[in-house]
């Protein structure tokens, strides 16, 4: 474990792991000295210094990662306050904590993981999505180097996160991609957490790790085989939504298309001003590594989505690894709200921003 106190490993962790959605705080920290820019300021668009009026919004991120980089953007850069919105961005831990502020009110559109308004649907709580900023599954399997090939996997286990997380999603469905069937072939393990799947790795009690970003960095730096990049095969799963309840989607339906039009900004943004992206993300990572921040922006900027509409077999795909009986018989139209984000592809709006 002493090679998990470099210098490189705490600025992994000062990233933040999708997967452990660690909490860190809200991002208002300022950059600290060294390599890392300085923290971004709201750059002045054209009509946001003095709407006519603003609609006062309530959000909030889960995690620490660059998948919620959209919704920092959108506030840094201007596009909450140029679409109308005057938004309140704050972070709210993952799972029941942000399903509680949800239905209490205390939320009204906000980022979280898929599998989270799923799961608040099927508890009675009437989530919904309405867009997402990443329709694709994000993890990569290391082995051991002595396992050359996917074939060489069978009868093998491969540490996960936990059991249901993205890391364990990712592993199964991509190596059932490539030919080996989960619980039959191969088999996954929970560790813990992705700094406990490195270990596990290099003291060999388990022959791979599904890793996200920026763990996957330590583990290429470490010498172990990356035999399977997940994110690069497209696999559809919705790790990061844009959602509320149907209650204030019904009571407030001005907020639904402005709030997807400035996350469509600001993952035009990300996808062009590679400068830009490094500063946000380092300033709510509090994260001054340079080189690292720059990895994490190169390797999820294919990942964003420009265009915000909700892929239907994304939400299904959520919905078949939720382990509650009741998603047995959910669809994806029960719990997505297409209207926003329809009225958006419509106006011709996203056609006018660069990718």
């Amino acid at each position: 474990m002493g090679a998990l106190r470099s210098r490189y490993w705490r600025g992994l962790l000062g990233v933040g792991l999708l997967a452990s959605l660690a909490v860190l705080g809200c991002g208002g920290g300022t950059l600290g000295a060294g390599r890392a820019p300085e923290p971004p300021t709201v750059v002045p668009v054209a009509g946001a210094s003095s709407p006519p009026s603003l609609i006062k919004a309530r959000s909030a991120y889960t995690t620490t990662s660059a998948a919620a980089a959209p919704w920092w953007v959108a506030l840094e850069a201007g596009y909450f306050l140029e679409q109308g919105l005057d938004v309140t961005l704050s972070h709210v831990d993952a799972g029941a904590a942000l399903l509680a502020a949800l239905y209490n009110g205390e939320l009204d559109i906000t980022f979280a993981g898929a599998p989270t308004f799923v799961l608040g649907y099927l508890q009675g709580m009437e989530t919904l999505i309405i867009g997402a900023t990443s329709n694709v599954l994000d993890a990569s399997i290391f082995v051991r180097p002595e396992i050359q090939r996917i074939e060489d996997l069978r009868g093998k286990t491969i540490g996960v996160t936990r059991l249901k997380a993205i890391t364990d999603v990712a592993a199964r469905l991509g190596l059932k991609r490539m030919g080996l069937e989960p619980d039959v072939d191969f088999f996954t393990r929970g560790t813990g957490g992705p700094a406990e799947a490195l270990a596990a790795l290099e003291a060999g009690t388990i022959d791979g790790a599904s890793l996200p970003v920026p763990a996957l960095f330590e583990a290429r730096k470490r010498g172990f085989r990356e035999i399977l990049n997940v994110g690069a095969m497209n696999i559809p799963f919705m790790g990061s939504a844009v959602g509320g309840t149907r209650k204030t989607l019904t009571e407030r339906p001005e907020l639904g298309e402005p709030y997807l039009r400035a996350l469509a900004q600001a993952v035009s943004r990300l996808k062009t001003d590679r400068e830009f992206a490094i500063q946000v993300i380092g300033k709510y990572s509090r994260s001054t590594d340079y080189e690292l921040l720059g990895a994490t922006v190169d390797y999820y900027r294919p990942l964003y989505t420009v265009d915000p509409y909700p892929e239907p077999a994304a939400v299904q795909a959520v919905i078949d690894a939720e382990e509650h009986p009741g998603a047995r018989t959910l669809r994806p139209e029960e719990m997505t709200d297409y209207r926003f984000a329809e009225r958006l592809r419509a106006s011709g709006f996203l056609d006018q921003l660069p990718r």
